[in-house]
């Protein structure tokens, strides 16, 4: 606003009502485009941490089925049941890195490899490695859908 002998000009005042509000808007777009960022990552880290709690179960309760039905020695099935659990329970706290999802891949390797013993378990790995690959997918398409929402706001384009 100009003021020359208390005068307001009406013009000045819409310019900077203008410009404070594409500031708001740039504000809003970065806020937005951050904020759906971060929603797509933590998706991928709830598909992916609930399929190893759920297979936490499942490896405890394959201890049993391997001792009654397999024979397997107690000592031996609880062991490798509780590790493979153990290790579902420690890459779920640490979804957060990198080399998690590479450790969950061969979580599913060797939850399909128990077959061997728990012949069970040939089909339940391989319905929990496909649980898996969907809900690393799942998550790998929210994030690329946000770039591409990042890409659309900066551009000044509204997405589709």
């Amino acid at each position: 606003m100009t003021e020359e002998a208390g005068v307001i000009d009406p013009d000045a005042a819409r310019v900077n009502d203008a410009d404070d509000q594409a500031q708001t808007s740039a504000a809003n777009d970065v806020a937005q485009v951050a904020s759906v960022r971060r929603e797509a990552i933590k998706g991928k880290r709830r598909l992916t941490s609930s399929v190893l709690a759920m297979e936490v179960v499942v490896f405890w309760l394959a201890i049993i089925v391997a001792i009654v039905q397999s024979h397997v020695a107690v000592a031996v099935a609880s062991v490798v049941g509780g590790a493979l659990a153990l290790g579902c329970l420690v890459i779920a706290a640490r979804i957060t890195k990198p080399w998690a999802y590479r450790a969950g891949d061969v979580l599913q390797v060797l939850a399909f490899c128990c077959g061997i013993v728990v012949h069970t378990m040939f089909v339940v790995g391989a319905i929990f490695a496909l649980l898996w690959v969907v809900a690393v997918r799942m998550g790998d398409k929210a994030a690329a859908r946000a770039e591409e929402f990042a890409v659309w706001v900066a551009a000044g384009r509204p997405p589709r």
